[in-house]
């Protein structure tokens, strides 16, 4: 069984703290008014309990700052059975007090809150049986056969709603952030779509001007230079006028037609930054020239698909907060790098997606590289010819 971290995204790990801390604070209130004062009157018993409450306090706030971080699954799971065995000591150690009885137990509540939200539902479920079972066991320390079953199945029930609530929230937040990135990925998409559109029509005007206007001026000049030596003096003055004027339209058309040809090629600039704007809290940082172009439309697409790629596999299997793209060009070839502060590579196989684009990328004649990132996380880097070879 993985307990990770990953399945929980930032916004649920808020509202499971918040919740637990008016729980936990509710309960020590009824405690507070339950326990006789001052001080000198609680037993030993009494003590016991108070204490078995801070250590749950004690224990939930080590594993919620174990969930901030990459830390053993292990590690968190012993935490977790800690928080079950303060309850369930503080549970045992108020037995005299009837109100508490029906009060501490509550705190399971907070326990399958944050199993549910680590593991998958059918597990989850199993582990709050097992903390009700161990409850209803408890009873029987100070009680007879069958103890106060009612109770513990009403515990089961509070903790198997805490379970549903929770797996429905975190359903809900993949579904909020996958569509999130699937519209990214559709508008990123659209912007480079639009973006070959206008590379296309920028070509095809640098042609017709090449071939229409360059064509028809040149035989408009040659026309010019008959009627010049035929023509008399007295419109000498105007037909050389209109030569010169011919020529500089001429030379004009073709300094338009080398900068139209020039600035052939597609930016992903605007796609690249647009894949980053639309997904929450300006999780991504955009690195490249504004005027850098690529020239195959091939390499191009297959260059934003794998940044959507990159980003898709940091946010969905590596729990990332921070990416970065970096795109620029080294020779004749362009590099990108996709780099992330989540869990890094765990040795998991590859899925289809990051498969068919390292196939891709190699059949296209680039270089694929996937590794743990220097700093954490995980890194893509991509190198691809400035042109697809001909197949």
């Amino acid at each position: 069984m993985d307990i990770t971290t990953g399945r929980i995204p930032p916004t649920l790990r808020k509202q499971l703290n918040v919740q637990s801390l008016l729980l936990l604070t509710a309960v020590c209130g009824i405690t507070a008014l339950e326990l006789p004062w001052p001080l000198d009157l609680w037993t030993r018993s009494d003590a016991a309990g108070v204490a078995a409450l801070a250590g749950f306090a004690l224990a939930y706030t080590v594993t919620a700052s174990l969930l901030e971080r990459d830390s053993s699954a292990a590690l968190r799971g012993a935490w977790l059975c800690a928080q079950a065995g303060f309850v369930l000591l503080a549970f045992e150690r108020f037995d005299t007090y009837p109100v508490l009885e029906l009060t501490v137990p509550a705190l399971l509540a907070v326990i399958a809150s944050q199993v549910a939200a680590l593991v998958i539902e059918p597990v989850a479920i199993a582990m709050i049986v097992l903390t009700s079972v161990a409850l209803w066991a408890v009873t029987l320390l100070h009680g007879v056969w069958p103890g106060e079953v009612i109770p513990a199945v009403l515990f089961l029930a509070l903790q198997g709603c805490a379970v549903i609530l929770t797996a429905a929230t975190l359903r809900a937040e993949q579904a909020r952030d996958d569509l999130a990135r699937t519209n990214a990925e559709l508008v990123s998409m659209q912007s480079f779509v639009s973006e070959t559109v206008r590379d296309r029509e920028r070509l095809r005007i640098a042609r017709d001007l090449h071939d229409i206007a360059g064509h028809k001026l040149t035989a408009l000049k040659i026309n010019l230079m008959i009627l010049q030596q035929r023509a008399p003096q007295s419109l000498r003055e105007h037909v050389d006028r209109s030569t010169e004027i011919a020529d500089q339209l001429l030379a004009d058309t073709r300094d338009i037609v080398r900068q139209i040809s020039d600035a052939e090629g597609l930016s992903l600039a605007e796609s690249l930054n647009k894949l980053s704007t639309l997904l929450p809290d300006r999780m991504i940082g955009v690195e490249l020239a504004a005027d850098l172009r690529v020239q195959d439309g091939e390499i191009a697409r297959l260059l934003l698909r794998a940044a959507q790629e990159g980003v898709s596999n940091a946010l969905r299997h590596g729990g990332a907060s921070r990416i970065t793209l970096a795109l620029r060009r080294i020779g004749d070839r362009y590099m990108l790098r996709v780099v992330d502060n989540g869990r890094g590579l765990r040795g998991d196989p590859a899925g289809f997606g990051r498969s068919q684009l390292a196939e891709r990328v190699r059949t296209l004649g680039g270089d694929y590289r996937l590794q743990n990132g220097a700093a954490g996380g995980a890194e893509v880097e991509i190198t691809l010819p400035e042109h697809a070879p001909n197949t």
